[in-house]
């Protein structure tokens, strides 16, 4: 997970949870991600090793619900060195690979085969493993939290990717043991231990939280 102050955001959690189709299997490939909202205008940053970095966007801004994407524009950029910067692929109604429109699945190809004719090696083997992943996808797991704050504002994000089913029921005892000490307040509870779901309030929040499989 990115490492600083707004991932606490409802609104940045809420992000991060919608965009988890396209994160995942970047993360997964051994390359960083984060969601960033500046002036108004929303990305995915994504870190290569090589020094340079991806901007993931719509036409624009990406929109709040990844149902609402028309297209995938993204750029290739490096914060000191223009020479780097180009443009890898547009999808958007004008773009070179507009007919495939909002596709997660062609969108993460083409990173791949950019990211595998590149020079720098760890790059370059990012991009395989990225290849590799849409060729044999492998299930993952995670924690799902869901919930409305006082202000009736969506909360939600994904804790994970684990490898195994395992793993993500083990994050979610840890998880729930936290809000029980926490103060939380246990209203609901479904499922077995297998696909636990629970249902937690405290003060004027509702939080659920459940295992639940992503596609890697």
């Amino acid at each position: 997970m990115p490492d600083h102050g707004r991932v606490n955001r409802p609104e940045w959690q809420a992000l991060w949870c919608q965009y988890g189709s396209v994160t995942t299997p970047l993360r997964a490939a051994g390359l960083a991600c984060d969601i960033e909202t500046c002036g108004g205008e929303t990305v995915i940053y994504v870190n290569l090793p090589d020094g340079t970095h991806l901007v993931v966007a719509d036409e624009h801004s990406l929109p709040d619900r990844l149902d609402d994407v028309t297209g995938w524009r993204i750029l290739r950029s490096h914060e000191d060195n223009p020479n780097f910067d180009a443009l890898i692929y547009d999808s958007t109604a004008e773009g070179e690979h507009g007919r495939y429109a909002a596709g997660v699945g062609p969108m993460l190809a083409a990173i791949a085969m950019y990211l595998k004719d590149l020079l720098d090696v760890d790059t370059k083997t990012a991009g395989q493993v990225l290849g590799e992943s849409l060729i044999n996808p492998s299930q993952l797991y995670g924690v799902g939290f869901l919930g409305v704050c006082p202000e009736h504002a969506a909360d939600g994000r994904i804790v994970g990717p684990f490898d195994t089913h395992l793993e993500a029921v083990k994050e979610y005892g840890v998880r729930t043991h936290q809000l029980d000490q926490d103060g939380w307040q246990l209203i609901h509870e479904q499922g077995d231990t297998e696909w636990p779901l629970t249902v937690w309030h405290r003060r004027l929040v509702v939080r659920t939280v459940f295992v639940t499989p992503i596609s890697a």
